[in-house]
């Protein structure tokens, strides 16, 4: 204590001392700056300028990367470095450099004139990426929709331009992820946009290809084209940029060498009153000047009470850091279930918002998991319902197949009959020259006539189970209509879905889109069926009356043969008579053998479309079979996040809603389909 005090009571003296000799210094220093202000100025304007060329560099590197504070710094650095020129001409060390100097500012300016340009490339980059795959999925439905022989040239345009739109995607996307340079993105985006361009107007200017189609591909290539463009521009100015950041660099460089030669040769100046002893002097009184405030400072007791103070805060700062840290060590293997404390301390706040952030993580997982699993789910029960649907189709062309082969062999009974027809009015004719023979002619005329009308009366009850099976067909189609409708259901629910996703959802709204129009073409072909199968109820029903009005006519021409055998003088009158009612029964059968080959025919054309629907219905199982599968990779994406109702084995309210309201697959569609087999098989001539 006694040391302390006798040093306080020296440190007056001590000061005074030392403020004197810096006094003296300055003093000192004062005469000699008069004499070497010269120098002094040339030194600063040369170490400011150093420093600022120097930094260079560095803001190069930042603002070719898109940084916006790279750019602020270079701006900030040709101001600064046109200052310090200033200051060094000033000195007289400026002659022979404003060659270097004008590249310096050439190639600063190109710098901050490409700014705009490189920060919206990766923004043109994201978008353009976006706007192509919109794209492609036009080409890819206009091709789709060109169906036949006379569309394959306007189809195979469409693929080209979808694969040129794919290459530019696939581009843009590995300049995205860094796998490719800016100069080989430059050459690559630049030569695909240009073909692209070329195969979009030679197809828009094909005259056969117009319409609605050519106008959405045109308003469709209007989005795309702008963003590949300015991708295109952005990575053309950072081409540019990195030259002109290569070249600033480079002068810079020299700069700063031809600088330090030309102070070197000028040498010192300002005469003996700058010399380095003087500074020295000026130098040791400015130390021992502040060496004696520092000894006085820390000699108080207030400085180490408030370094205690310091350190006792620094030391709960580190205990709280740790403790967070030590709290958020699961977050990192995906634990979403963590949840930091929040205090007082300087951590407090920290926690807080790393809290609402897992919280908002935590939402988010949870519901792209609930997602994913009712859009696997709904995938899985629509690919089972398709594929009932398929196997439906497959049994109705089947039942069409048969169909159409009953009413061959109907149609070849039926020439039976005008065969038949046609012999007994021969037979009718050659009664009048054997009238002798009357009474037996009558009677085997009779017998022939009841035959036929036993064979006219099967052919109507084979023409009535026709009528019958038509439909039934009929009930078939609405079977199918109502599917279809069904489908349609189905995939405006898996829309609905898909737009609730997001951008995730995208590609499933445009697997469910295709889905619901193959539905309504089912729709509309079975309405077409339903028409046909109409038209062929309505001929078999004027059929069937045509086959009663024959039954009767033959029934007349027995009652004729009868009173003939009473009257065999009028047995020729009689036999042409019957001669003329055989006439017609041959003409009615004829017309009959053209009616069942028009329904021939027209049972062929819907076995035909029950074979499109069947493969159309296949085309859509798969579509959704690989949406199931994208549903099940998405799941499996977000399995290794761990949430509250993991570990307490809460059910999901997507799980709940899924299982209460799923729908039900009719299994028995096919069989309902088959039960009318054997109806067809009932139809024997």
């Amino acid at each position: 204590m006694i040391e302390n005090l006798n040093s306080v009571k020296w440190l007056p003296a001590l000061m005074g001392a030392l403020g004197l000799m810096l006094l003296l210094a300055l003093l000192t220093a004062y005469m000699g700056s008069r004499a070497s202000s010269a120098s002094q100025y040339r030194a600063l304007g040369v170490g400011l300028l150093e420093q600022r060329l120097g930094a260079v560099a560095e803001a190069v590197t930042s603002a070719t990367k898109g940084e916006s504070a790279g750019y602020r710094q270079l701006a900030e650095l040709k101001e600064a470095v046109a200052s310090a020129r200033e200051t060094l001409a000033g000195a007289g060390i400026d002659a022979g450099l404003s060659g270097d100097w004008q590249a310096f500012t050439i190639a600063m300016d190109g710098l901050l004139d490409a700014q705009d340009k490189v920060q919206a490339l990766p923004a043109a980059v994201d978008q353009a990426i976006v706007d192509a795959g919109v794209f492609i999925t036009v080409l890819k439905r206009m091709s789709a929709s060109l169906l036949g022989n006379r569309w394959q040239e306007q189809r195979e345009s469409l693929e080209q331009a979808a694969g040129l739109t794919s290459s530019a995607a696939v581009i843009l996307q590995s300049y995205k992820d860094g796998q490719l340079g800016v100069e080989e993105f430059s050459l690559q985006i630049g030569a695909t946009a240009e073909n692209l361009a070329a195969r979009v107007e030679q197809l828009l200017g094909d005259r056969q290809f117009g319409g609605q189609a050519a106008d959405e591909v045109g308003l469709a290539y209007e989005t795309v084209a702008p963003v590949l463009r300015a991708a295109a521009e952005g990575v053309a100015a950072s081409v540019s940029s990195l030259a002109d950041a290569a070249g600033l660099v480079a002068v810079a460089s020299s700069l700063r060498g031809q600088i330090a030669t030309a102070v070197d040769e000028a040498g010192p100046a300002g005469g003996p009153l700058a010399s380095p002893a003087l500074h020295f002097i000026i130098l040791v009184a400015a130390l021992l000047f502040l060496a004696g405030l520092a000894w006085f400072y820390f000699s108080s007791a207030n400085v180490q009470r408030v370094a205690e103070e310091h350190a006792r805060q620094n030391e709960r700062n580190q205990q709280a850091i740790l403790r967070l840290l030590d709290e958020l060590g699961n977050l990192a293997d995906g634990d979403l279930t963590v949840q930091a404390t929040v205090t007082e301390h300087i951590t407090g706040a920290i926690a807080d918002s790393i809290n609402y952030a897992i919280e908002a993580l935590r939402n988010l997982v949870t519901t792209i998991r609930d997602s994913s699993i009712l859009v696997d789910a709904a995938a899985r029960q629509s690919e089972a319902t398709i594929s009932h649907l398929a196997a439906a189709s497959e049994t109705q062309a089947q039942q069409v197949g048969s169909t159409t082969e009953s009413i061959a062999r109907m149609a070849n009974s039926v020439e039976e009959v005008s065969g038949n027809a046609e012999r007994a009015a021969d037979v009718a004719r050659h009664s009048v020259d054997v009238a002798h023979k009357g009474g037996d002619a009558v009677r085997r005329t009779i017998e022939g006539m009841n035959r036929i009308r036993e064979t006219i009366q099967n052919t109507s009850k084979r023409i009535k189970r026709l009528g019958e099976s038509s439909q039934e067909i009929g009930n078939i189609i609405e079977l199918i209509n109502d599917i279809a409708e069904q489908t349609n259901i189905l995939a405006l629910n898996a829309s609905i879905q898909a737009s609730m996703a997001g951008e995730a959802g995208r590609g499933f709204a445009v697997v469910a889109d295709e889905v619901q129009r193959l539905a309504e073409r089912s729709t509309n072909a079975t309405k077409q069926i339903e028409v046909l199968v109409r038209t062929i109820q309505s001929d078999t029903n004027e059929a069937v009356v045509s086959m009663e009005r024959s039954t009767t006519d033959v029934v007349g021409g027995a009652l004729l043969a009868e009173n003939a055998g009473a009257a065999l003088e009028e047995i020729e009158q009689v036999s042409n008579q019957i001669a003329s009612l055989v006439q017609n029964i041959s003409d009615s059968a004829r017309q009959q053998s053209l009616v069942a080959a028009d329904i021939s025919r027209n049972t062929g054309v819907l076995r035909e479309i029950s074979e499109q629907t069947a493969e159309s219905t296949n085309a859509t199982s798969d579509s959704i079979r690989k949406l199931a599968e994208l549903a099940t990779q998405l799941k499996r994406s977000v399995a290794g996040f761990t949430l509250p109702d993991d570990e307490t084995g809460m059910e999901s309210p997507a799980r709940g809603n899924l299982a209460a309201g799923a729908p039900v697959v009719e299994p028995n569609l096919v069989d309902a389909l088959n039960a009318g087999d054997d109806r067809d098989e009932a139809v024997q001539v």
